[in-house]
């Protein structure tokens, strides 16, 4: 799998990214983009500390119109959306869903 820089513009589109597929979408919408720096730096460190960089790819997604949850991740792999994500939600969901 290629990894994808969370900072740079993405070319990965989440409908061409099929279920099972080890990414972590992070969304960019206007409300999103305010808070979710916390959780994209923190998956990214612990994607870094696990050695697992190369498996997973971080990208940006379009507003997925849950503003009042923001921000918005969706792990494609297990397709589910999680809400309100902040550095200790984030740590849950790896510790949840990458690490298990």
């Amino acid at each position: 799998m290629i990894k994808i820089d969370i900072f740079a513009s993405n070319s990965v589109r989440m409908s061409k990214v099929k279920k099972g597929e080890q990414t972590i979408f992070v969304c960019d919408g206007k409300k999103c983009c305010r808070y979710n720096d916390e959780a994209k730096s923190c998956f990214k460190a612990l994607l870094e500390e696990n050695n697992l960089a190369g498996q997973y790819s971080i990208c940006k997604m379009k507003c997925q119109g849950m503003c009042k949850s923001a921000p918005v991740v969706y792990l494609s792999e297990h397709d589910t959306y999680k809400k309100e994500v902040g550095k200790k939600k984030a740590q849950k969901i790896f510790e949840k869903y990458i690490v298990a």
